[in-house]
């Protein structure tokens, strides 16, 4: 299902409550949300754990906004603040042009207060010792970054006298994109810093708000959840799909890798390496596969089959 996760709450507190509320015990999320951000978090339950590495590796959108002029510890409005700038000097225009040199693959670096791990301890375990150590830059892509309102404001716990700018936008980017990073790089390019204010993840990968439930709703109404449930055949429907036979059914349950040449040369947006939903006649999922190198085969490399849980 698809969690509406509210803010205050980190991705793990939703899933103690959904364990108790739901008395189940195996239940996962993909795709960790900080505990300030809210929005999209998909949720996998039951025998549908078994596929939340699939879904991990999908795009997520987020919209946000960004307040120039000041810099946290934490990159976000949860931290302490360590540098007041004066930001009121600035244009959209000025914000545009930085922007757009962070549109694409760029190394970012992990912020100290991620869940990342380094020498067997947690980013933020170490943070909260108030250590900074050097962390590795990893390679991140922004497909979309979009402005979408720039105003000034003023934050009455700094100074209520003075206005600060502050921008809305829309990012769509990779897994493994910190976006109070991207903020903060943003502010650090301009010269004045900036940390994130807000942020609402919209999307995460087919999954979007529009297809969320509150977590408040499944408190009140446990019922609600049982309606909202997709299927794991639906979670997976980004994943092309190939129907087997029956005698490739049993191999494939067996984990033996079946030959399926002839179907795959008629089916051109499958590539090598692609992963694939694989269906017997019924349309039942048995599993996900991987396409050889030399598109031929199917290698099971996930077997879903109720027959095999």
């Amino acid at each position: 299902m698809v969690i509406n996760k509210p803010s205050g709450m980190t991705s793990h507190d939703i899933i103690i409550q959904l364990r108790r509320i739901l008395q189940e015990k195996k239940a996962g999320h993909t795709g960790t949300l900080d505990p300030d951000a809210t929005g999209v978090l998909p949720v996998c339950l039951g025998k549908a754990t078994k596929i939340i590495q699939y879904l991990e590796d999908n795009e997520k959108g987020y919209e946000g906004t960004m307040t120039l002029g000041v810099t946290t510890d934490t990159m976000d409005a949860s931290g302490q603040i360590i540098k007041v700038s004066d930001s009121v000097g600035l244009k959209l225009d000025d914000v545009k042009r930085v922007s757009a040199n962070f549109i694409g693959e760029i190394d970012q670096i992990p912020p100290m207060v991620s869940a990342i791990k380094v020498n067997g301890k947690r980013l933020y375990e170490i943070a909260r010792q108030g250590k900074t150590i050097e962390r590795t830059p990893r390679k991140i892509r922004i497909y979309e970054l979009k402005l979408t309102r720039f105003y000034e404001e003023k934050i009455t716990n700094i100074d209520p006298s003075r206005l600060f700018a502050k921008v809305d936008f829309q990012v769509l980017c990779s897994r493994g994109t910190y976006i109070r990073s991207l903020v903060s790089d943003i502010g650090d390019t301009l010269g004045c810093g900036a940390h994130l204010s807000k942020l609402v993840r919209t999307r995460s990968g087919c999954f979007t708000i529009a297809d969320s439930i509150g977590l408040e709703e499944i408190q009140t109404e446990p019922q609600k959840a049982l309606l909202s449930l997709l299927s794991i055949d639906d979670a997976l429907s980004f994943m092309p799909s190939i129907a087997i036979s029956d005698p490739d059914r049993r191999k494939f349950l067996n984990g033996v890798q079946i030959d399926l040449s002839d179907d795959l040369v008629h089916n051109n947006e499958i590539k090598p390496d692609a992963l694939v939903r694989i269906h017997d006649m019924t349309e039942t999922l048995l599993g996900i596969a991987k396409v050889t190198q030399l598109k031929t085969a199917f290698k099971p490399i996930k077997v879903l089959s109720q027959e095999r849980i």
